[in-house]
């Protein structure tokens, strides 16, 4: 009985906290550190971390840049911090139904192409180490996985770190990268290609 009963929860859609969560999910998070807060004030947000939904059975599973790229369990990527997680997701039905359809190899393609790569603390697109691995910061993670599964473009800009300057300074050694290309949290909060699904 109890097997049967396991079996029927697995066929249904996957609900935390009263929402459901979909694979290709943006999950928007407001950690708190040193750069965490250089990163709010410059975006003007409240989010300074993010990750995507890449599976929801059995559980929730979170592809995310954060000392390695990695796959984290939901329960522990809520766990650090008090403040509510944004879930966002894309308008555009046909993007949502079509990951859903193909959400195995959206995992299969996150775990090829991009789980273990190092993080990347300089926030630099196209950044490698010296072994000649791509190092990734959360949410360049997030764009490439979803651009180069969808072929259509995400959220970037050319960055600036003109809000406490000297920080910035003091956290690139002298050097902040501005006019680099680049994105952050703040730029999938506002982009126009998603909307609010609800917080966790």
């Amino acid at each position: 009985m109890n097997k049967l009963i396991l079996s029927l929860l697995l066929l249904l859609p996957f609900k935390s906290w009263g929402l459901e969560l979909k694979v290709g999910d943006v999950i928007l998070q407001p950690l708190q550190c040193w750069s965490c807060y250089l990163i709010m004030a410059q975006e003007n947000s409240a989010y300074s971390h993010m990750g995507v939904v890449v599976a929801t059975k059995p559980s929730v599973q979170i592809a995310e840049a954060l000392g390695s790229v990695r796959i984290t369990p939901l329960k522990e990527f809520k766990e650090r911090t008090k403040r509510n997680l944004s879930v966002r997701r894309f308008k555009d039905q046909d993007l949502v139904d079509f990951i859903q359809l193909n959400s195995e190899r959206f995992l299969g393609d996150f775990q090829s192409n991009y789980e273990g790569l190092p993080y990347d603390p300089e926030f630099l697109w196209d950044n490698f180490d010296s072994k000649g691995d791509e190092k990734l910061y959360c949410s360049e993670m997030v764009y490439k996985l979803l651009t180069n599964f969808l072929g259509i473009g995400m959220p970037a800009k050319r960055m600036k770190y003109d809000i406490n300057r000297e920080h910035w300074t003091e956290y690139f050694k002298g050097n902040p990268p501005d006019g680099k290309w680049g994105n952050a949290p703040a730029d999938f909060e506002k982009s126009n290609l998603f909307y609010e699904v609800g917080e966790l």
